[in-house]
């Protein structure tokens, strides 16, 4: 049986094995055993872990309250509630960056209250945010999802890292972090925004598959910019944007748009300690060391 220890797990997490141990007698999480009787944490254990982590930290609950609501979020079909993933996932990437919101806040256009907001589940982030907070972290923007496939040549479809941001834009990334190509499929409702411009620190290149994107190229950060080069790109149709590169993206159409988005990353992206380390704080895998 595969599966990791639960020492592992409470490391990761940021918990004590008894702590673990607690919360399976209170059934709030009930690992695998072995035929010889040793806990074994699947991914889904590891992430509904971080869950309970994240509402007994932010809300100071205690397990019948966690119990009820982790039920009730999951009897609505909208999974455990709390933060959107994506707001624990990036506190955790901050912590163990070693920032406070005061100090992320000055390295990137949001507010230190903005990316509280975020944190707590309180706004969902847009893509500009993620892109800034990011780099202001020095990790890969897929850093911040959170990944389901074990291994690390092949994705299945139901196994895509799925991140939900500001206005229903959905990413869902193709491949494990590691890679020097970050490709992934995008999905903008309709009149939905990239949240503003931002710039990647490679490449960016876009396959429309269906609906229309327009993205305007230059000018400012301003999610309501007038100036630079206004691009309508349609199914079919591809764009690519050299790095550094400043563009913001909206659907202004009355469908969805969909789009295979793929970004090259340096081929150091992964390799250093510091990144690793983050990415396994956000996201549960460690990225594989590159050559």
């Amino acid at each position: 049986m595969t599966g990791r220890s639960i020492g592992d797990v409470a490391a990761e997490v940021g918990v004590s094995p008894q702590t673990l141990r607690v919360w399976e007698k209170q059934r709030l999480l009930v690992p695998d055993r072995t035929a010889g009787g040793q806990r074994r944490y699947r991914p889904e254990h590891v992430e509904l872990a971080r869950r309970i982590a994240d509402l007994r930290q932010s809300h100071g609950w205690n397990p019948a309250a966690i119990r009820t609501t982790l039920e009730a979020a999951a009897g609505s079909g909208d999974g455990p509630a709390g933060p959107p993933p994506s707001g624990h996932r990036l506190r955790r990437a901050r912590l163990a960056r070693g920032l406070s919101l005061d100090e992320l806040a000055e390295r990137t256009s949001f507010s230190a209250s903005h990316l509280s907001s975020i944190e707590r589940g309180v706004d969902r982030a847009s893509t500009r945010l993620i892109a800034e907070v990011a780099d202001a972290l020095g990790i890969p923007m897929s850093g911040l999802a959170a990944f389901r496939a074990a291994d690390a040549t092949v994705v299945r479809e139901h196994e895509r890292a799925t991140i939900v941001l500001e206005g229903n834009v959905q990413w869902e990334e193709l491949v494990l972090p590691g890679r020097d190509l970050e490709p992934a499929l995008l999905t903008i409702p309709p009149h939905a925004t990239s949240g503003g411009a931002y710039a990647r620190p490679g490449e960016t290149f876009a396959y429309v598959m269906s609906g229309k994107i327009s993205f305007r190229i230059g000018g400012s950060k301003n999610d309501h910019d007038t100036e630079g080069r206004l691009v309508e790109v349609e199914a079919g149709d591809a764009i690519s944007l050299p790095s550094r590169t400043l563009y913001s993206w909206h659907n202004p159409a009355a469908e969805p748009a969909r789009a295979l988005w793929i970004e090259l990353l340096s081929p150091r992206s992964w390799g250093d300690p510091m990144t690793r380390r983050i990415v396994q704080a956000a996201s549960g895998l460690t990225p594989p060391e590159n050559d």
